[in-house]
């Protein structure tokens, strides 16, 4: 009875002399934001929670779900670096401060300026260095299980300079095991020690990225609608733009599939862990088609009524539950819930299968993925007039064991995604479309099978009504207006297209907007500059 009660008084001591008694798991769907900078990326830290800029104009239709606890952090404040840090590692952190610090929820988020070493943090900087993630014991209460940061560089990863790619730390396939370094970044000997064994993974952009609306409300539309995983979700989110290539690492065991990567959901519970580090990024296809120069847009352009897609055959026998704007298939998906189900507002289909994945079986050809997505094609009654030529990514897992043992390196492929993009004819020439809309996209299985698939492919009814098109150098000299420090960037690139939106959202216009691509003038400037995506109207409307 004796060792029993010194037993209870112990535990008795510990929770009320410590902030709680280790392991603990935070609050199930709980997410907290932060932003880096004042500039556009207050709102992007305000729209992943909500879809609303922070003075409430909605700018994104996807988000963080509504039956989640939300938390907008360090608004109003400065220098919040200390937010970031750990006390274990230096003595000013307060990264477990139940109001403002990031390692108390489930999930966090952070938009702001940043390059492989540290990253802005409202008038002072963080360094990597000082930061643990998800460490509980007698000293932290730290219980983070999804770091997600979206900012230049951070996760920077293998050579900066890549064959045919203008993008530094483009290619992290092509890492040479060499210590971390400007030539040769090194995201598990930057990254390895912060993270805790029981943190579930950190994510972010090996190269350049941008931040805003449009890639929250992508990062949302994969998890929330296309049934990604929660890496897939991100890396597939952030990667909007050929120049930007993001990328998630995590502890784990020897076998990939047991890892947080492969989490269809997120979750509160801490990482099994293990002795290795995995990283996850996406490559493109080696037969992917050369991305076209954009035509110019035409003297006269239509905005044109849309009316939701009509169900194809093949699903016009399935039985579906209504809920809301959804219809949910009866038939389900082990683990998964509804084989199908489709967005009432705009017709979008949306398919879930099963996971198929042997880390030791060799993938298929690019040739017979891309002939298998054709055959699907057909057999769901998704084919359309106006269907762009297939491009592929691949989800590649790197796995190393920890103390930087490179030579036992290892490669798998996780998946595969192939999209095909709609294209309006105009005066004999093929307009494409941007937005997360006017596409449809497979995600396979190494063996071929399918995983999650989507069709947003609205009806056309007619032309609304024609407007004159609005003259590249008008449109170019509007974005201009829209940036600061105009000498310090330059135009990369620049596209014109229909915008058709995500599938599920009401649209019953389709019209055409210009996106500009600036990028600073000095590579080496990011920080201060960092690219800016400027959408403008194509329309020349009163």
């Amino acid at each position: 009875m004796k060792n029993l009660f010194s037993f209870c008084l112990l535990g008795l001591v510990c929770c009320l002399f410590m902030l709680s008694c280790c392991p603990k798991n935070p609050p199930l769907n709980s997410v907290k934001t932060a932003h880096g900078n004042t500039d556009w990326h207050i709102d992007t830290a305000e729209e992943f929670l909500t879809g609303k800029e922070m003075g409430g104009a909605t700018s994104a239709a996807n988000h963080c779900p509504d039956t989640w606890t939300k938390t907008h952090m360090h608004v109003g404040l400065t220098g919040t670096n200390i937010y970031y840090y750990d006390r274990d590692v230096t003595p000013s952190g307060l990264d477990d401060n139940y109001t403002n610090g990031i390692d108390k929820p489930m999930l966090f988020f952070y938009a702001g300026h940043g390059n492989p070493t540290l990253f802005s943090t409202l008038g002072n900087y963080a360094s990597l260095e000082n930061m643990r993630l998800g460490n509980c014991s007698g000293s932290n209460d730290g219980t983070l299980r999804y770091y997600w940061q979206c900012s230049c560089e951070v996760f920077a990863h293998g050579p900066k300079n890549c064959t045919g790619v203008s993008a530094h730390y483009a290619c992290p396939q092509d890492f040479d095991g060499s210590a971390d370094s400007d030539a040769m970044r090194n995201v598990y000997e930057r990254w390895g020690p912060i993270l805790s064994p029981d943190l579930r993974m950190a994510c972010g952009s090996s190269t350049l990225a941008y931040c805003h609306e449009t890639e929250t409300n992508k990062i949302w539309d994969n998890y929330n609608n296309k049934g990604f995983d929660v890496a897939d979700s991100f890396i597939d989110g952030l990667h909007r733009y050929s120049w930007n290539t993001p990328l998630c690492i995590t502890t784990g065991g020897f076998q990939v599939a047991s890892t947080p990567l492969f989490d269809t959901k997120f979750t509160n519970l801490p990482n099994p862990s293990g002795e290795f580090l995995h990283i996850q990024y996406l490559s493109n296809f080696d037969s992917n088609a050369p991305v076209l120069k954009p035509i110019p847009v035409p003297e006269f352009i239509p905005i044109y009524e849309l009316i939701p897609l009509p169900l194809p055959d093949p699903y016009q026998k399935m039985k579906f539950q209504e809920k809301d704007q959804w219809l949910y298939s009866v038939q389900q998906v082990e683990g998964r819930g509804p084989a199908v189900k489709i967005n009432r507002t705009s017709g979008a289909i949306y398919t879930a299968g099963k996971r198929s994945f042997v880390e030791e079986k060799p993938p298929l050809k690019e040739t017979a993925y891309l002939e298998i997505v054709k055959g699907l094609i057909e057999k769901q009654g998704w084919s359309e007039k106006g269907m762009s030529r297939p491009r592929g990514v691949k989800m590649m897992i790197e796995r190393v064991p920890q103390g930087h043992k490179y030579s036992e390196r290892k490669k798998c492929q996780k998946n595969i995604i192939i999209t095909v993009r709609r294209q309006l004819d105009i005066k004999g020439k093929k307009v494409p479309f941007v937005g997360e809309g006017g596409q449809i996209s497979f995600q396979l299985n190494n063996d071929g099978t399918v995983y999650n698939s989507s069709k947003v492919w609205r009806k056309i009814k007619g032309i609304k009504r024609t407007t004159r098109g609005k003259p590249f150098n008008l449109a170019y000299k509007e974005a201009l207006q829209k940036i600061e420090n105009k000498e310090a960037y330059k135009l990369a690139d620049w596209q014109w297209g229909y915008e058709e939106m995500a599938g599920n959202v009401k649209q019953t216009e389709l019209k055409a907007v210009y996106l500009f691509n600036f990028m600073p003038r000095d590579p080496e400037k990011t920080m201060e500059y960092p690219p800016r995506i400027i959408k403008v109207s194509a329309h020349m409307e009163k």
